[in-house]
């Protein structure tokens, strides 16, 4: 199911259905490389999570365990989107940010990239179980350079059903170029989100916006700092566990 999202750039990103079916240009963009749990993120830099209880994890799909290898016993239903664009099958796992605390929680990686138009995008569901907590969240998403998405979850947000947002960018200059998953929460208990198949694949379609040079180290690390500052917050309910 499409969603409108807050965009971080004025042009709307639009949904199409990508011209080439390439490989995906981000590395294990669906989450499937390796095992389940917080130490899981084949292929990407995890930053942000510094004395933080309940770091992003690895989830498997119907599962009913609590954390790190589930949604705190929600079973999360596999990614049924259509029209994502995306060129990966839907898999096993999936990403799942859940940290109360979260100030600019990242998910990171590089990519090489010549000049050309690029379709980029990804999915996310809400919990049920994250959605009953009374604090609020935010989820920030910068493909290749390029601005998806601005996601607020809110008690008005959407539960149990998987969305996605896309957009075709145009690079101008080869070089490597940033793709960031940051996350933003507000208190205990905050609401959570799920993210799969974060894609980058080359296409013929037109450009939504062009990213006209490769952005310096320091830019980088400036972008990754930023993107969630006008976040709220995200989480779920901790069961109790009651000891026999």
């Amino acid at each position: 199911m499409r969603v409108k999202v807050a965009l971080s750039i004025a042009a709307a990103l639009v949904a199409a259905t990508p011209a080439l079916a390439v490989t995906n240009l981000i590395t294990n963009g669906s989450f499937e490389a390796g095992t389940v749990g917080s130490t899981a993120f084949t292929g990407w830099t995890k930053s942000g999570t510094v004395g933080d209880v309940y770091p992003a994890s690895v989830i498997a799909y119907g599962s009913g365990a609590s954390y790190p290898g589930g949604a705190f016993g929600e079973a999360v239903t596999p990614d049924n989107v259509v029209g994502s664009g995306s060129p990966d099958a839907v898999g096993t796992k999936a990403a799942y940010f859940v940290s109360d605390l979260s100030v600019n929680e990242s998910l990171t990686q590089l990519t090489y990239l010549t000049p050309g138009n690029y379709r980029v995008g990804f999915s996310f569901y809400l919990t049920a179980n994250g959605l009953a907590n009374v604090n609020n969240s935010s989820l920030k998403v910068t493909i290749l350079s390029i601005p998806v998405a601005m996601t607020n979850i809110t008690g008005s947000s959407t539960g149990q059903t998987w969305f996605y947002a896309t957009g075709v960018g145009q690079i101008v200059s080869p070089g490597f170029y940033p793709t960031a998953l940051v996350f933003n929460s507000n208190g205990d208990p905050s609401k959570d989100v799920v993210v799969d198949r974060v894609f980058a694949i080359s296409t013929t379609d037109a450009a939504d916006v062009v990213i006209p040079a490769i952005p310096e180290p320091a830019t980088w690390a400036m972008l990754v700092a930023g993107f969630g500052m006008v976040g709220f917050g995200l989480r779920r309910r901790r069961p109790t566990v009651v000891a026999a």
